[in-house]
């Protein structure tokens, strides 16, 4: 596998370069790389780096990479991109759920902000407000600074009394309580729903 590279950056992977050389003519034709005076890109013809001859050509770097790496990188991008977008909200809980493994496992002392997603136990869980994560605030015990996003009967978890202003409930917080599921309406929210400060969810 080859990369080419141009500026810095890779415009094409190949198994099989086509290496171009200029005729006596003046045209380019294909030839063998002890020959080759360029390489050809979609079309488009580059001077090699290092190779003489087509200097009013932009100049490409031809670099040999093994397969696998090649691949993994390829894979890794693939799983990075696809966490950024289940952050975003544009891939569902449950359809991330199913690739839980691209995702970074939940750990502390760790500085997370809202909307990040971690991996827990084989589930993922939203984080909901930003904090440093400590050994007793695990996702599946702090339902004010997360949310399980990976099996839809947990998207209301059972509301618990905050101690104070580190696990109170952010704004949008989802919780069940006394049968019925609650929205929060407020930041720091450490009251009861029902009481104040929560929206009873009508669907």
């Amino acid at each position: 596998m080859y990369e080419i590279r141009k500026d810095g950056g890779v415009i094409a992977l190949t198994e099989k370069p086509n290496y171009i050389r200029r005729h006596a003519d003046g045209f380019y034709i294909l030839c063998e790389e002890e020959d080759a005076q360029g390489v050809a890109v979609d079309g488009t013809v580059y001077r090699l780096m290092g190779h003489t001859g087509l200097d009013e050509l932009e100049e490409v770097q031809l670099i040999e990479k093994d397969t696998g790496t090649v691949l993994q990188s390829s894979s890794e991008a693939v799983g990075i991109a696809f966490v950024t977008m289940t952050e975003k909200g544009d891939i569902d809980g449950v359809t991330a759920g199913e690739h839980a493994e691209l995702f970074s496992p939940w750990a502390y002392p760790v500085a997370y902000t809202a909307g990040q997603i971690r991996e827990r136990s084989g589930k993922l869980y939203k984080c909901l407000q930003a904090h440093t994560s400590q050994a007793d605030w695990k996702p599946e015990d702090s339902p004010s600074l997360w949310v399980g996003i990976s099996d839809p009967a947990e998207e209301w978890p059972e509301w618990s009394q905050p101690v104070g202003s580190t696990d109170a409930y952010a704004k949008g917080a989802k919780v069940s309580h006394n049968g019925k599921h609650w929205t929060s309406d407020v930041d720091a929210n450490v009251w009861e729903p029902g009481a104040y400060g929560w929206t009873e969810a009508t669907a």
